[in-house]
């Protein structure tokens, strides 16, 4: 048994020895396996990290690329777009120096029209010129011969009239004498003859003289109180050399009122500031009893003459007269300054000087001292009243109210002459054309009547006397107005107003733009108010 036990276990071992190498073999095996799975699986990831690598630095060319057209298609874009702008600016280059061109050459063309238009107005002006003063010096011949033939003829009707006279006298001394004698043989008792002298009735003249250059009373009387109003000025400034208390006290409230009436605008309320500091001046002007104590009749001497108990005139203070001729002139060159070119700007202008001058604070006993404005009114605007004047002429200028540079200097141009008309026409209705119907305890200062009077003296001047001076303030004391002309005169404004605007202006001698201004306000009736004249 041994031996084939010891057989079988060496067989046994064998077994053993090849399954344990079987077993090496396998593990051997797997372990190459794994060694190459994972070697194959690290060079698949360096793989993979290679392609991503690839993939990436492709993209990036990609995007470099990219970038580098998309700059390109930017720049080109940049560029059409400079090239377009470009070629914009010289197209809009071209069409502003064309039009600049086309100006230049219209203004040469109106300024050429305007040299010739200009050339032959005066031609025809001084046409006209040597016309007038042919026709004048005719004129003058024809009245000097006149008054020659008047004064002969008079001469012999005062020598017919005494001769007539004196044979009277004597025809009644030899009556007389023989009723005396008639008496003395009838009579015992001798009667004593008086015998009395006729006398003529002699007329009042008082001491101011009239004028006798066509105008009338009132505007003697107007000229008479701007007379006195430069007389009472000179008179308080050589007051105030003498007391520099006075002086300054002047100055002061001078500037204050032409300050006050310079901040006058349209507004509700607007206007209460400066009102008040003038009413301040007034009502301190006064009361005051430091200055001399005048007559204001010599500033309304058309009114009847009112006394006191003691049989003299109520006095004023000279300063308070003085300070309302500051304030008239103030007014006055604010219609100049601000409605000549605004004509509109009149009105609180107006409401403030009416409200001034109706004022019971400064009334004299009940009569208003307006006629202090209106005195200048009636130097700066003559027209209102009627004067007429060759404006191509000095004095026509001088009569018809256009302003000089300076005392005896140059006459102010056409264009400030114009705004200086419109401003003062335009004020004069903001003045006159005032409602006072409502209020009870005021009346007008300066009734609507005295506007109705100016405008018929304007539009019954005739064709021949009617210069653009008249159409500007004619237009100006219109336009804006014509709501309260129609409801002061109701149904003769229609014919007031056909009259100034449509028939005047029609007939004018030359059609020129002040005339054509005035004939177009009848459209503005018609389009705001639905009238048609």
């Amino acid at each position: 048994m041994a031996p084939a036990f010891r057989r079988s276990l060496g067989s046994r071992d064998t077994t053993l020895s090849i399954l344990i190498d079987k077993g090496r073999l396998r593990r051997s095996v797997d372990h190459d396996f794994y060694l190459q799975l994972e070697h194959k699986a690290r060079e698949s990831e360096a793989a993979h990290l290679k392609a991503l690598a690839a993939a990436a630095a492709r993209h990036e060319q990609i995007r470099q690329r990219a970038d580098i057209i998309r700059e390109t298609v930017e720049l080109e874009i940049e560029n059409e777009r400079a090239r377009h702008a470009e070629a914009e600016r010289v197209k809009l280059e071209q069409a502003r120096r064309e039009k600049a061109e086309r100006e230049v050459a219209e203004k040469r063309r109106l300024i050429a029209e305007a040299q010739r238009v200009e050339a032959e107005r005066r031609k025809a002006e001084e046409d006209a010129r040597v016309k007038a003063e042919a026709d004048a010096r005719q004129r003058r011949e024809e009245t000097e011969r006149q008054q020659q033939d008047a004064a002969r003829a008079a001469a012999e009707r005062h020598k017919q009239h005494s001769l007539q006279k004196q044979k009277e006298q004597e025809e009644a001394a030899a009556a007389a004498a023989r009723a005396r004698e008639e008496q003395k043989r009838h009579t015992q008792i001798p009667a004593a003859a008086t015998p009395t002298n006729p006398t003529q009735r002699v007329p009042n003249v008082g001491k101011e003289a009239s004028i006798t250059d066509g105008f009338d009373g009132k505007q003697q009387h107007y000229v008479e109180v701007h007379r006195r109003l430069k007389q009472l000025r000179h008179d308080m400034l050589g007051l105030a050399r003498q007391e520099p208390n006075l002086k300054k006290q002047l100055g002061e409230m001078r500037r204050e009122i032409r300050k006050s009436v310079g901040q006058l605008t349209e507004g509700r309320g607007a206007n209460k500031a400066p009102v008040s500091v003038i009413n301040t001046i007034f009502k301190k002007a006064v009361g005051a009893t430091s200055t001399p104590m005048i007559d204001p009749r010599n500033y309304i001497p058309t009114l009847p003459p009112t006394q006191n108990a003691n049989g003299q005139s109520t006095p004023l203070p000279s300063v308070f007269l003085y300070l309302l001729n500051i304030f008239a002139k103030a007014i006055i060159n604010q219609f100049i300054s601000e409605a000549g070119v605004t004509p509109k700007a009149a009105d609180p202008v107006g409401i403030v000087c009416v409200q001034i001058f109706s004022s019971p604070d400064y009334l004299w006993e009940g009569h208003t001292l307006i006629d202090i404005l209106i005195a200048k009114f009636r130097v700066v605007c003559p027209v209102l009243w009627g004067i007429h004047g060759f404006e191509n002429t000095s004095q026509g200028k001088d009569r018809l109210g256009w302003w000089r540079e300076s005392k005896l200097g140059p006459f102010v141009s056409e264009q400030r002459h114009s705004e200086r008309m419109t401003g003062l026409g335009a004020g004069y209705a903001a003045i006159a054309l005032r409602n006072f119907s409502k209020s009870q305890n005021l009346k007008a200062p300066y009734p609507n009547r005295h506007y109705w009077a100016s405008l018929a003296c304007i539009v019954n001047l005739g064709p021949e006397r009617a210069e653009k001076t008249h159409y500007e303030v004619l237009k100006a004391m219109i336009e804006g107005y014509e709501k309260r002309i129609l409801e002061f005169y109701g149904s003769a404004a229609l014919v007031a107003l056909r009259k100034a605007l449509k028939d005047f202006p029609a007939q004018a001698r030359e059609r020129n733009a002040a005339s054509l201004a005035v004939g177009v306000l009848p459209d503005a009736l018609r389009r705001d108010y639905k009238l048609t004249l």
